[in-house]
């Protein structure tokens, strides 16, 4: 199958029937002839090919459809997902062999979601060798063309050249189970995070880190949301970071609730502004707790609570996907009060 990415200097092929994949379709979308595969919100992927990321959603589709006159498949965007969703195209029988290891290395760059070590490889090599690819500035066709004969090298990697950086999300999920940073559930629905003062001395900065859409793992994110998520994809998530002086906070909703997906809990909150992947945000049980917190708190900080979200922004200074953060100090209510408080907006 041809493809070709939307922005590329190159001519851009004919085609029978496109698949349009991971974005938005062009004004030459078809209706009745081409087709969409999307997790983008709005999209128009058919019901019976939906999933979460879109690699999954074209795996789907390469497991259901024969090629027949398909013969062009279109992508707008450089992230992991989108290389992903036309590699299966584009590579069929190696995608049908190795597509968990594809949807999970999907999943880490679009929802800082938690991967096998095949996918963390394969997350891991294709981010930086892509991002090495767009400072050089090269054609986007180029890097995608690129980029699907490194992952078919990535899919037999053994990472060694990654082992820092693998070593590190192993070691967090290690302290993560040993206690050393504390670990609550609350009920199926909201989980807390706490990482004690002798643990982030020396450090603040790094644990507050909120690592960028489709970032890499890096040494100096001291709790990669990846290592949260392997016990807690389909949680809220309280993180609390205890200083001196008081305690940082952050309330984090799933990574993927910006995007479309069937098969995960949908926090509640998100309200579709009619511009691609954007919400408001408004949540009333939450903003009543946040509410209550405010009248607790003698910090000399204020809660805040986002208004507006998109995967690349949240509040300001936090980012997505933190809805709630105590900002511009320290706060003195003690983390067990605001874990208790914030979590009876999701009990139900």
């Amino acid at each position: 199958m041809n493809f070709y990415l939307i922005g590329s200097q190159t001519e851009r092929p004919h085609s029978q029937q496109t698949i349009f994949v991971d974005g938005s379709p062009d004004q030459t979308f078809r209706e009745g002839i081409d087709i969409e595969l999307s997790h983008w919100i709005p999209n128009r992927t058919p019901a019976k090919y939906k999933a979460d990321t879109s690699t999954e959603i074209c795996i789907q589709f390469i497991e259901q459809e024969p090629l027949g006159e398909w013969d062009l498949a279109i992508n707008n965007h450089l992230d992991v997902d989108g290389i992903l969703s036309l590699f299966v195209l584009v590579h069929r029988d190696t995608a049908r062999i190795h597509k968990k290891t594809l949807i999970e290395a999907a999943a880490m760059g679009d929802f800082w979601a938690w991967g096998s070590r095949q996918a963390q490889i394969l997350f891991q090599g294709l981010t930086l060798f892509m991002n090495e690819l767009r400072v050089n500035q090269a054609d986007i066709q180029v890097i995608y063309e690129r980029c699907f004969a490194k992952t078919l090298e990535l899919l037999a990697d053994d990472g060694a050249q990654f082992a820092a950086e693998l070593a590190h999300l192993e070691d967090v999920i290690e302290q993560i189970e040993t206690g050393v940073i504390q670990r609550k559930v609350y009920h199926e629905r909201f989980v807390h995070y706490h990482v004690p003062f002798d643990v982030a001395k020396g450090k603040l900065d790094s644990f507050l880190h909120i690592p960028s859409f489709n970032a890499p793992l890096q040494l100096d994110v001291s709790l990669p949301p990846q290592a949260r998520y392997q016990y807690d994809s389909d949680k809220v998530h309280l993180v609390s970071i205890a200083t001196e002086e008081g305690y940082h906070y952050d309330l984090w909703y799933p990574g993927y609730m910006w995007a479309d997906t069937p098969t995960s809990w949908r926090a509640p909150g998100f309200h579709f502004t009619g511009s691609t992947n954007g919400y408001y945000f408004g949540y009333v049980p939450l903003e009543e707790a946040v509410k209550r917190l405010s009248e607790l708190e003698t910090g000399a900080g204020v809660w805040e609570i986002a208004s507006q979200l998109t995967p690349f922004s949240s509040i300001a200074g936090r980012n997505y996907p933190v809805v709630v953060s105590y900002k511009d100090g320290l706060s003195e209510v003690f983390p067990q009060v605001v874990a208790e408080i914030l979590s009876t907006s999701f009990s139900d």
